[in-house]
């Protein structure tokens, strides 16, 4: 009997896992298309600006995904283990397996073990992948920026980029120039016609240069005209550079890069608790999927029986859960100032971690706060 009973609990197990994961999935998904969607419409003055196609803007905006996945995913979690309980607890399906002989520790087990394996991906994604692609998206927004083809040209139209330099190009991209005609008068009594295939635009250090290929350049001076083509040629633009350096943000080091990133340069005695504040909340965030989570089960599993239905539960779940999230963006602003303080903010998270298990696994049940209604007489 013992272990047709373990057989049962295993397969109960299997199928709250999948429910868990399914509406993971789902509202996952969902949070991230709606977060992905608002920092593209944030960004769409940028896509005008800077002339970029809609394709390269896509590619770019989602390079922002690693960062949004790591703030979305502890919440959908919790969201999706508070419905799928309640559910279970609606549909009577809680109690049934309590009656077969299943405990909090196995109820709890599935939400658990999906929380642990959740908390190991978002490790792999806030230690290794975000800060890789947020620097891919911080040097994409720097060239798209300072791409000069697109600062001073834009295609199909004349640019009259100093006083008696006009130029005309068809197409335009990462500095890349096709179809260009030029018409140069900033010399007196001379004008100066350059037709050609394509050119790149480079800076110097004082100017900006276009390097053309495959043309012609008909010259008239005075009266007198001389006609000739080439294969190569630079034309001197005249225009001040207008690149500046980039700076490197704490978000797009890598871990041994921000602890020593006075050694390399990034920072000085004064900016770097910035920088290290960025290693530990690294080190934290994913944790908020086991702390969310294990709020989520006390809420739908430590309550009466005959109250764990009721809405003030899920209530409590989500105070619960926004006075840690409020709480821990507290601790790393106040980190900012007293950084030798950070070995008690992973003190502070194991004991929180300990206190919910212990909540959690004790046999005594939790009496949510009542709210009373005033009864008019």
């Amino acid at each position: 009997m013992k272990i047709k009973n373990l057989y049962n609990i295993s397969i109960i197990e299997k199928y709250i896992s999948k429910q868990i994961l399914f509406g993971l999935l789902i509202v996952s998904s969902i949070l991230l298309g709606i977060a992905w969607f608002s920092q593209i419409i944030r960004l769409l003055s940028y896509l005008v600006n800077n002339n970029l196609s809609m394709w390269t803007f896509l590619k770019m905006t989602s390079l922002l995904l690693p960062d949004l996945i790591s703030i979305i995913l502890p919440i959908a979690l919790f969201a999706v283990v508070l419905f799928v309980y309640n559910r279970l607890i609606s549909d009577k399906e809680l109690i049934i397996m309590e009656a077969i002989g299943m405990n909090i520790k196995q109820l709890a087990k599935p939400a658990i073990y999906i929380a642990v394996c959740m908390t190991i991906f978002l490790y792999f994604i806030t230690l290794r992948l975000a800060p890789i692609y947020a620097k891919k998206y911080r040097t994409f927004a720097y060239e798209a920026r300072n791409d000069l083809s697109a600062l001073l040209i834009k295609e199909g139209e004349f640019n009259q980029l100093t006083s008696g330099l006009t130029i005309y190009v068809n197409n335009s991209s990462n500095n890349i120039l096709t179809d260009i005609f030029i018409n140069d008068q900033r010399t007196p009594n001379r004008i100066r016609t350059i037709l050609a295939e394509q050119g790149i635009v480079s800076a110097s250090k004082n100017n900006i240069t276009l390097t053309l290929e495959h043309g012609s350049i008909q010259e008239k001076v005075k009266d007198k005209y001389t006609v000739g083509n080439f294969e190569r040629y630079t034309a001197d633009l005249g225009v001040i550079n207008t690149t500046s350096q980039r700076n490197v943000k704490a978000s797009e080091l890598g871990n041994f890069e921000i602890i020593f990133a006075r050694e390399l340069g990034y920072a000085d005695e004064k900016t770097y608790p910035k920088y290290l504040v960025e290693l530990h909340k690294r080190l934290i965030m994913p944790l908020y999927c086991l702390i969310f989570t294990l709020i989520a089960l006390i809420a739908v599993l430590k309550a009466p029986l005959n109250k764990r239905s009721e809405n003030k539960n899920m209530i409590f779940a989500v105070i619960g859960m926004v006075i840690i999230q409020m709480g821990y963006i507290s601790i790393f602003n106040f980190l900012r100032v007293k950084m030798n303080l950070y070995p008690l903010v992973y003190l502070l998270t194991i004991a929180i971690i300990y206190i919910l298990f212990k909540i959690l696994y004790s046999e005594k049940k939790i009496s949510f706060i009542k709210f009373k209604r005033n009864k008019k007489a």
